[in-house]
């Protein structure tokens, strides 16, 4: 690996390579990926290095031709008719996709917009103030961290994370970074009224009360995660995120313009 500084992580190409030495020191550093970066990093550490991904020379299959599911929640609370055709269209792309975008869902764009903002302000401020939130502890509800699976994944993700546990017992203002603070509040709060719309369409598309899964307390728990993927100088040996399955009931995904999400579907 070459670095501006002689004492960043030594080489991924040493015979002897350690890899708990490799992944102590970049946890240590409390920086993440983007510090690894702002060190004139050119080539990444061993420890991002995704074998499989490197080796699939293939192209990526696109999805089936009729794309990921769109669903308008336009006139959802005035128009009964028009609820009971997005009921339909919900449980259809719940069972036969797992995904679906929707649109028209009632969080302004300017909140949108703020959001992403405010996460890529906590990622790009300077490293002392950003090092104080740094922590591997996963009861603390404000934290940074890159690779919350550091130590038992395989190969590291190219990212850096900031987790804000919203609910049922969210953090006092105080407690959230200043960056970022109004917006994660403000944010917080739009997405569970959008979250609470979508328990009721997928309890309603299942047959059963609009209430069902709020009142199983399917709603209690809200994780916000706002991810940083910094320029990598060596995208083709590694991944932002590697293929997973979230851990939730749901996920509500806000995506910036690069874009790169792919889901997997039949298969492909």
């Amino acid at each position: 690996m070459e670095s501006s500084n002689s004492d960043k992580i030594p080489s991924g190409k040493v015979s002897d390579y350690d890899r708990k030495t490799e992944l102590k020191f970049f946890d240590d550093s409390k920086l993440g990926v983007k510090g690894l970066l702002d060190a004139g990093l050119t080539k990444i550490p061993r420890m991002f290095i995704n074998d499989q991904h490197k080796t699939h020379t293939n192209p990526v299959s696109q999805a089936s031709p009729e794309g990921v599911p769109i669903i308008d929640f336009k006139g959802i609370d005035k128009d009964a008719v028009l609820r009971s055709q997005i009921i339909k269209k919900v449980g259809e792309a719940s069972e036969k996709w797992g995904f679906f975008q929707v649109v028209n869902h009632g969080i302004p764009e300017s909140v949108l917009n703020a959001m992403i903002d405010g996460v890529r302000g906590f990622h790009e401020q300077d490293d002392e103030t950003k090092k104080v939130w740094y922590s591997r502890d996963s009861q603390t509800k404000v934290r940074f961290s890159s690779n919350f699976d550091l130590y038992k994944a395989r190969m590291a993700n190219w990212r850096d994370s900031l987790s804000c546990l919203m609910a049922p017992d969210p953090p006092l203002p105080e407690q959230l970074p200043a960056v970022c603070r109004d917006i994660v509040m403000e944010y917080s709060e739009q997405v569970v009224k959008l979250g609470l719309t979508l328990f009721q369409l997928l309890s309603e598309a299942l047959g059963l009360h609009p209430n069902h899964l709020k009142d199983m307390g399917c709603a209690e728990s809200i994780l916000i995660l706002g991810h940083y993927y910094p320029p990598c100088p060596e995208p083709q040996l590694t991944l932002g995120t590697s293929s997973h399955t979230d851990p939730d009931f749901f996920t509500i995904l806000l995506q910036d313009q690069i874009g790169g999400l792919q889901v997997l579907h039949e298969d492909q």
